[in-house]
């Protein structure tokens, strides 16, 4: 049996921490080959009572950004699997570590495997069953058809990638261009193989690590068969001020360090980015996903899409315009005075 450390990046979320660890040490694993390794950004809740309850490792870090959280913390481990959780999973049945770390040793030439969906359960609330029925905890990345977790709209494979279907799980192929978001929500790695990629605190996230390996051939991936449960949708405000965080901090900010792209300067991605903004600022077709996805399987939370879609399209709309004013314009009036004073 492998040991496996599990990272995670936390910041005064010790509800939903405290449900993360304790679904992982109920796993029927020997718990003694398991190691908790959490990188806090300095909680002053109950995370550190919550890490040594359930004997994890605390890291203090003061970066301010859950990517290189993780990073760090993964310089802390000793096992020979690493399993990227958030604090907002959990692990949803007490068999997934040993099916998850089987498959890696059945398929030794898999990168890394994750499961195919999130967990759904009518008891949750609106959004998170939203998030769980769409497969997504973003529109924007569906609609540009970069998933990595399978919707509830069909009970094919519709995720990109050349697939094998294997019975409980899938193997599949993943080029540069077909690569979707992988690599957090319950995504179990070799160790020696994740070294390969620039994992510097400065240049690591968990997609473009992936694209790292995928870049150097190592892009064979298994998907299991599976769910994780993800309760990021407790509160619509807190999740929309997450998503402003990490697109102005992630995605523009540190846009030279990183190497995997939603959305490319190029023609193709031009084009499909504006159909993404008649889709949500018209709404039909949102609402049309919506009405199949209820056929499909009866829940008010796929009306929930249209407005999503809505919201998503201006917070992103925002962050843009925002990064403009302030980088993009005084960088090129600066050049412009530079070239002026030459």
């Amino acid at each position: 049996m492998k040991t496996v450390s599990v990272i995670i990046a936390t910041l005064n979320e010790s509800a939903d921490l405290e449900k993360c660890l304790a679904s992982i040490r109920k796993q029927n694993y020997d718990q003694k080959k398991i190691e908790i390794i959490v990188a806090d950004g300095g909680s002053i809740d109950n995370t550190p009572i919550i890490i040594k309850k359930y004997r994890g490792k605390l890291i203090p870090e003061k970066t301010n950004s859950p990517e290189m959280a993780k990073a760090i913390a993964l310089q802390h481990t000793t096992g020979e699997l690493i399993l990227m959780v958030d604090s907002d999973n959990i692990l949803p049945h007490k068999n997934w570590l040993i099916k998850m770390v089987e498959i890696t040793e059945k398929e030794p030439e898999v990168t890394a495997c994750y499961p195919w969906q999130y967990a759904y359960k009518k008891s949750d609330n609106l959004l998170n069953r939203y998030f769980a029925l769409l497969g997504i905890n973003d529109p924007v990345p569906w609609f540009l058809g970069k998933a990595d977790k399978q919707s509830y709209l069909s009970p094919q494979w519709i995720l990109s990638g050349k697939t094998v279907d294997k019975g409980s799980y899938f193997l599949v192929e993943f080029n540069k261009e077909s690569t979707p978001t992988l690599g957090a929500n319950g995504f179990l790695i070799r160790k020696n193989v994740l070294q390969k990629a620039n994992i510097k605190p400065s240049h690591f996230f968990h997609i473009d690590v992936n694209v790292d390996l995928i870049s150097q051939g190592l892009n064979k991936y298994a998907v299991l068969k599976d769910t994780i449960v993800h309760t990021g949708g407790d509160n619509l405000s807190i999740y929309l001020q997450k998503k402003k965080r990490y697109m102005d901090s992630l995605y523009l900010q540190q846009n030279k360090n990183r190497r995997y792209f939603i959305y490319k300067n190029s023609l193709g991605d031009f084009l499909r980015l504006s159909l993404f903004s008649l889709y949500a600022l018209t709404l039909i077709g949102p609402l049309i996903h919506s009405v199949q996805g209820y056929i499909k399987l009866p829940d008010r939370a796929w009306f929930l899409h249209p407005v999503m879609c809505f919201l998503m399209f201006w917070l992103y709309a925002a962050s843009v315009s925002q990064y403009f004013l302030t980088s993009t314009i005084p960088r090129l009036l600066e050049k412009e005075n530079y070239t002026r004073g030459t």
